[in-house]
């Protein structure tokens, strides 16, 4: 009987093992910013994090965009500690943004897109999105 219980809890820890040593990415993308247009993805394996984002503007209002993306890692099942902040800004109508971050293990993580749209007449709008990704 004890040899077949240690046989199984070979088994099973090498199961777990396996399972937890491999990488899983995952992305989403979305847009909707008013006369704007913004696309972003998120994506995370268990070391590096990839932030993406293209921002167009409209060509008769645009002034400048800023975006910002806080990263986060879930702790305790409830609770979410910062990784990263990463902000960029662009006045160019067509822009792109491009981020590797370095990841601290296996997990779920949240990524926090927010676009500041500064208008030709000084207004700002702002919009914010988020992605989660489980590695």
């Amino acid at each position: 009987m004890k040899k077949i219980v240690k046989d199984f809890m070979l088994i099973l820890l090498s199961v777990i093992m396996c399972l937890t040593s491999v990488s899983i990415c995952a992305s989403a993308t979305e847009s909707d910013i008013s006369t704007h247009s913004a696309e972003y993805s998120f994506g995370a394996t268990s070391s590096v994090g990839y932030i993406y984002a293209n921002y167009t503007g409209d060509a008769d209002s645009f002034a400048g965009v800023k975006l910002t993306v806080n990263v986060e890692k879930r702790i305790l099942l409830l609770f979410w500690s910062e990784v990263d902040t990463w902000a960029s800004t662009s006045t160019d109508l067509d822009s792109s943004f491009y981020y590797e971050m370095p990841l601290t293990g296996s997990g779920t993580y949240r990524a926090t897109f927010t676009f500041e749209i500064t208008d030709k007449d000084g207004t700002v709008e702002v919009v914010e999105y988020t992605v989660k990704s489980t590695t």
